[in-house]
């Protein structure tokens, strides 16, 4: 690796992290807002059978 790439290489680290951490966040966000959604079909259910 020469030099010239190296300091690209290091320029570019931290941004491909921050893209990566703000896609894992994402991901996250979304399971927890479909358990949200799964568990209001699972209580309106139950409210339907007057549980």
């Amino acid at each position: 690796m020469t030099e010239v790439q190296a300091v690209e290489l290091a320029e570019l680290r931290p941004k491909a992290q921050r893209k990566q951490q703000a896609k894992a966040n994402r991901a996250k966000r979304y399971q927890a807002s479909k358990a949200a959604a799964d568990r209001v079909v699972v209580l309106e259910e139950l409210e339907g059978r007057g549980s």
